[in-house]
């Protein structure tokens, strides 16, 4: 049985992808609301300086407000800064952090301040430094981002600096708790690195950054279209070299490749279209997939062309 192979708008992953980063702003505002809001705590990155927007606004006010406004100034700053890197960056990357920030947002304006555990800082650290630290892992972990200085950083790279996301985060939260030393007290400023130092933490235990895969692809067909998606799409570069098979003695093509762990479900996607199945070496994911009667990608070879279909025995 054979039917024409067709791109779903929004596969079952990418929709996983989208709960789960859903899920860590959840778990993101927990930490916030009731932990690190209640006890005067500044996290780092575009939210820590949202935070110092929010007090010295209702200092300078003396308003009292119910929800926490430091969400939505986070994400007035945050969209002209994706608006920019939509632009730049892969828009999936950019659509996953903004799906980001509004459920951060959203969560922390529902989400009541709650101070649970009666003004004890270094517990409220741990507690909030480990939620929040597993909400930005997870988010992370689904190819998002929670936006800010992560966005920036990825811009900057992007446009051949030399500086890596952890230097820029590095810098601007140096800038920033100093700034809370001197506008508040210094045990304010130790406890928000504290906070800082426990949260990067829990986030490096989900999600290992900076992990880059060497992806060699040998191929007897050459696909412009296969390329095209890897440059356009995935925005990575390609070296492309000529070589010889041993055993054959015919010509093939070979592809390097460098990705990061988190690219290679989209690249194997990518590859493993039609215009390259029959050259290239998963032929074991098919016929596990037809052994155990599942669908998945083959080709027909007709007058000369390979025709991509989809396959169920």
């Amino acid at each position: 049985m054979q039917e024409p192979l067709q791109k779903p708008a929004f596969s079952r992953q990418a929709l996983l992808h989208c709960a789960g980063i859903v899920g860590a702003g959840l778990l993101y505002s927990l930490g916030i609301n009731l932990f690190v809001v209640p006890t005067g705590l500044y996290t780092g990155g575009i939210m820590g300086f949202a935070q110092l927007l929010r007090t010295l606004f209702l200092h300078l006010t003396g308003l009292e407000l119910k929800i926490d406004i430091a969400g939505i100034i986070n994400y007035a700053i945050n969209l002209p800064i994706l608006c920019i890197a939509w632009k730049q960056l892969d828009h999936r990357v950019v659509f996953k952090t903004l799906l980001s920030v509004t459920s951060t947002t959203v969560f922390m304006s529902l989400i009541p301040r709650t101070d649970i555990l009666h003004g004890d800082q270094l517990a409220e650290c741990l507690i909030g430094g480990i939620l929040c630290g597993c909400g930005i892992g997870i988010t992370l972990w689904m190819g998002g981002t929670t936006g800010g200085m992560d966005v920036i950083g990825m811009m900057l790279i992007k446009k051949g600096s030399h500086t890596s996301i952890g230097h820029v985060n590095l810098f601007w939260n140096m800038a920033l708790y100093a700034i809370c030393a001197a506008a508040f007290n210094l045990s304010t400023a130790i406890y928000s690195i504290l906070f800082s130092f426990i949260s990067t933490t829990a986030m490096d235990k989900l999600h290992m950054q900076n992990i880059n895969v060497e992806v060699t692809v040998v191929t007897k067909v050459l696909s412009p279209e296969m390329e095209h998606e890897i440059l356009v799409d995935l925005h990575r570069g390609i070296t492309r070299y000529e070589g010889i098979g041993e055993y054959t003695g015919e010509p093939v093509h070979i592809f390097y490749i460098l990705v990061t762990k988190y690219e290679i479900s989209r690249l194997r996607a990518i590859v493993c279209k039609p215009f390259v199945a029959p050259a290239f070496s998963s032929g074991a994911i098919s016929i596990l997939m037809t052994l155990r009667k599942q669908w998945h990608c083959g080709s027909v070879f007709l007058g000369g062309v390979y025709m991509g279909v989809k396959n169920r025995y």
